[in-house]
């Protein structure tokens, strides 16, 4: 197992990535202002690339065993939503072909990879939605590629 460490300014985070066969989770966090980031791997640095507004195409092997069939098949299914996109909870479940918005909702919740498997992409028919990590966070990603795709 490897654990590198980046810091976002965008989310003002430090994001810790944790790999082993694949990616198996990126997760946000507070750490203190000493804290050091690690990079090692070839994701940290495209998701470090990703927070200077490149428009990267994540392409690194997962490690979503522990999930479900469905959680497996909705996060497969939400990482083809392009950069500076959205679609709502269900469309992605019309797209999936099974389980309503809701059902999405709940294995978005457990998407153990966001930003590599854009959860924060999917939206409410009226709104935002939740996320995880918290709304300001979704908010302020959404922002974010939208301005960027806007200044291509």
């Amino acid at each position: 197992m490897t654990i590198d460490i980046i810091y976002s300014k965008l989310l003002g985070l430090h994001i810790e990535i944790d790999y082993t066969t694949g990616l198996r989770s990126i997760r946000f966090s507070k750490l203190g202002e000493n804290s050091k980031e690690r990079k090692t791997l070839g994701i940290s640095f495209d998701l470090e690339r990703y927070f200077e507004g490149e428009m990267i195409d994540f392409s690194v092997d997962l490690d979503i065993s522990h999930l479900s069939p469905f959680e497996q098949k909705v996060l497969e299914e939400t990482r083809k939503i392009k950069y500076g996109r959205t679609i709502t909870y269900s469309g992605l479940a019309e797209n999936i072909g099974r389980g309503g918005p809701r059902a999405v909702g709940n294995a978005l919740g457990k998407n153990p990879i966001p930003i590599i498997v854009p959860c924060h992409r999917v939206v409410a028919k009226k709104g935002i939605g939740g996320y995880s990590a918290g709304i300001d966070i979704k908010t302020k990603l959404l922002e974010f590629e939208k301005r960027n795709v806007n200044n291509l």
